[in-house]
């Protein structure tokens, strides 16, 4: 067996590998992954396989590519998503296949299952970060239950409304629903400087992980004081589920880390919606610190974290990092 960096020619026998694991993932999802978010092919070619004696794809390793500043400068970086093999390969050419991924510079992952974060360990791979994940109850939440005993069913995603502005004390959200709707920062970097590692939210970034995607995004932006200004706070959420409950996610955020009362915005504004379309639950899962516990809107910073992977980066650095960067926000489409 051996390892196969990917090229145009292989997209139909990946498809069809991919379509095999990953039933769930409609077909939009791959060319997306391959062809959308990339900046030019050659980004591209950074996927790799794994291919039997036959030739035979049994295992691949996806990454989307995008930039980073990291300690203040910009890298090229590539964020690892859709790492599976075979069953009956898993020993030989998952261990392949964990080695290639250390081969790649500027990469990074998280989510890891339970089985991976063990044989990371033990491969003594180092942990840069961790996102927490926040869950804001409301009035509604008491339908957790009933979604749990089955007996209410989720509602269709075209049953929710989201307004176009959301008022938030003496604050404004406005949904925009095109990127040229945003006064984007110059260098696409929309956090101060003293964060280690932010990825990028550029117009290319932003335009096709949003506006020009297979899934329905909802995105909110802070309007600012001054029009004349940069934008320097949003939100984007979606309708999921979450261990089988309807979800109101924040999939991505924005907002200015020497005003952390936007952070409190973002919050409000989100629970506002999950209230006002009845979701039992508001999730967001980030690596951006917020208390344990607030009361208004209700939220608690649970027990859970997933470990962030950086190559060849060192621990315990501060990030900011989202279910826009993970493949998370791909598990319910």
């Amino acid at each position: 067996m051996e390892i196969v960096y990917f090229e145009p020619k292989h997209y139909e026998e990946l498809l069809a590998f991919s379509k095999k694991e990953w039933p769930q993932k409609p077909e939009e999802y791959l060319r997306y992954r391959l062809f959308q978010i990339p900046e030019n092919i050659e980004e591209s070619r950074f996927n790799f396989m794994v291919v039997n004696d036959e030739g035979k794809i049994i295992g691949c390793s996806l990454y989307m590519p995008t930039k980073a500043r990291i300690k203040g400068k910009e890298e090229r970086i590539h964020w690892c998503h859709d790492v599976v093999v075979e069953e009956q390969y898993r020993g030989a050419a998952g261990l392949l296949l964990l080695i290639e991924q250390g081969e790649i510079k500027s990469s990074f992952g998280f989510g890891n299952s339970e089985i991976n974060f063990r044989i990371q360990k033990e491969l003594g791979t180092k942990y840069i970060g961790a996102a927490s994940h926040y869950l804001l109850f409301n009035f509604w939440s008491y339908k957790l239950l009933l979604h749990k005993l089955k007996l209410i069913k989720k509602p269709a995603a075209d049953k929710y409304i989201f307004p176009d502005k959301l008022k938030i004390g003496r604050c404004k959200f406005r949904k925009i629903s095109n990127v040229d709707e945003l006064n984007i920062p110059d260098n696409g970097y929309w956090s101060d400087s003293s964060v280690d590692i932010e990825c990028v939210r550029d117009r290319h970034f932003l335009k096709n992980r949003f506006f020009e995607n297979f899934i329905k995004y909802h995105f909110y932006k802070l309007e600012p004081d001054d029009a004349s200004k940069h934008d320097e706070c949003y939100f984007v959420v979606r309708p999921s589920t979450e261990g089988g409950f309807p979800v109101l996610s924040i999939v991505d955020f924005r907002f200015n880390l020497k005003k952390p009362e936007q952070f409190q915005l973002i919050f409000k504004a989100a629970a506002k919606i999950g209230i006002s379309n009845r979701f039992p639950l508001v999730t967001l899962r980030t690596s951006v610190k917020y208390k344990k516990f607030n009361l208004y809107p209700l939220i608690y910073r649970t027990a859970s974290q997933q470990h962030i992977v950086g190559f060849p980066y060192e621990p315990n650095l501060r990030l900011f990092v989202t279910n826009a960067d993970s493949d998370a926000d791909f598990l319910d489409m």
